[in-house]
């Protein structure tokens, strides 16, 4: 749909929803291209190329926010989403008012970062980027037997939002992904291990330090055992960190908090990590491929500090969230629920190996497995299958599996000693999250008896 008609059609969404006896509304289109290509055995074995978009209004009527949404964007589907909001308003009973907002200076907000790279992606380039990393992945090491998963995709999205107070709230981005995993053999052993690249532009992926970081993570595995059961003193990866923070970073969110489901209720102000520790929301960070300076509520995003040298300095806020404690959103509303953009854990200045100089011996884990069924989000409990290296006089040693690291997520803040200097990061829905490997002490590790 062409932006100008998608206006037009939110307006008249809501000029019409006064006759619902709605009191303020809002109308979104969401809106979205993409395209991959997957490959396997040196042939597409799948290509995919979708228009996909969808409207989405909210209504408040006698205090409840009613809510409905459509794909089917013309006017006969107007009376649809209008009578549907109204009857879904008219059976909830939420007690916390939920708001619509708009900063009178800034009513229009325009975040538009395509890259200008879009239109290079094609079947044909994606066919050839990756049927050529293919081969080269194979080509790397004879170990390496099969690419069991390898794709090359893109999208580009459109947001826009206009409410009754005025706000008129437009974003758009693009963004390139390519996955890989590889299977190796030796001695009757298998392993695999995938990496990816996120870019915005095809003509800057670099197969070779690709498929030299893939190699090194499936080849290296060979040899791996476990290890004794004991406390050890590890590294925590800067991919197995990310997943860690991304784990748990709910617990940030004021919406958690209200609802009993977060442990940091009430702690604004206390001190909760260690001085190592800094997690700022950073929307404009400059390693960031996709930038935003406001939420879906129209919001202005701060750059803030939400854990300032181990102290817990603010939740995050939505409207609806901030409103119930007499404070301002920070700038985390995003259609109905509390999120961020770009999330930075604050590296340091130690390289990776004046990190293993510093715990001498010990753990370096590299993968956590079972994120969503070994942990306990509320309560910040995880016992979790973890693969990694051992370090020996202060440098990586042999590979270690089978081995399961336990512990509690608000401990592990607090037990973080130095943080390293390579910041890496995997994106997400509404930005990408930073993190660099850190050191944590004593932590609880279960292998050989």
């Amino acid at each position: 749909m062409i932006i100008d008609n998608a206006k037009d059609f939110m307006d008249k969404v809501m000029s019409k929803s006064s006759s619902y006896n709605f009191e303020d509304c809002e109308v979104s289109l969401v809106s979205g291209v993409s395209m991959g290509v997957d490959i396997l055995k040196g042939e597409v074995s799948s290509f995919e190329n979708s228009t996909d978009q969808a409207i989405s209004f909210r209504g408040k009527l006698n205090g409840q926010m009613g809510t409905s949404s459509t794909t089917d964007v013309n006017e006969d589907s107007i009376p649809f989403l209008l009578s549907e909001a109204k009857t879904n308003a008219e059976v909830l009973d939420d007690e916390d008012e939920d708001f619509f907002y708009c900063d009178e200076e800034n009513k229009v907000l325009r975040a538009d970062h395509l890259s200008g790279n879009y239109d290079k992606n094609s079947y044909e380039r994606f066919k050839e980027v990756g049927l050529s990393l293919e081969k080269a992945i194979l080509d790397s090491d004879p170990r390496i037997s099969g690419v069991d998963y390898l794709t090359v995709g893109c999208s580009k999205g459109v947001f826009l939002l206009r409410n009754s107070k005025g706000l008129d709230l437009f974003r758009e981005n693009d963004s390139i992904t390519i996955i890989a995993e590889a299977r190796a053999e030796e001695n009757g052993v298998t392993k695999t291990a995938d990496h990816f690249w996120y870019g915005v532009d095809i003509d800057k992926f670099d197969e070779r330090a690709f498929v030299e970081v893939l190699k090194k993570k499936v080849v290296s595995k060979f040899g791996s055992s476990s290890i004794k059961s004991g406390q050890y003193d590890i590294i925590l990866g800067n991919e197995a960190m990310i997943s860690m923070l991304s784990t748990f970073f709910g617990v940030f969110s004021s919406y958690a908090m209200q609802k009993g489901l977060s442990l940091l209720a009430g702690k604004e102000g206390e001190t909760i990590a260690s001085d190592k520790v800094t997690i700022k929301e950073s929307p404009l960070f400059e390693k960031a491929l996709i930038k935003s300076f406001f939420d879906d509520e129209g919001v202005l995003i701060k750059e803030k500090a939400i854990v300032n040298k181990g102290v817990f300095e603010t939740a995050l806020y939505n409207v609806k969230t901030a409103h119930k404690e007499g404070k301002k959103s920070t700038g985390n509303g995003y259609r109905g629920s509390v999120s961020a953009t770009n999330v930075v854990l604050e590296p340091g200045d130690k390289s990776f190996d004046e990190l293993c100089k510093i715990i001498g011996n010990g753990l370096y884990i590299t993968d956590l497995a079972g994120l969503h069924a070994g942990v306990n989000e509320i309560s910040g409990d995880f016992s979790l299958l973890c693969e990694g290296f051992q370090i020996k006089d202060g440098k990586i040693d042999k590979p270690v599996e089978q081995i399961t690291v336990a512990d509690n997520f608000f401990n592990i803040l607090k037990k973080v000693t130095e943080t390293g200097n390579d910041l890496m990061s995997y994106p997400g829905s509404k930005g990408e999250m930073f993190c660099p490997s850190v050191i944590i002490k004593d932590v609880s590790v279960s292998g050989e008896e």
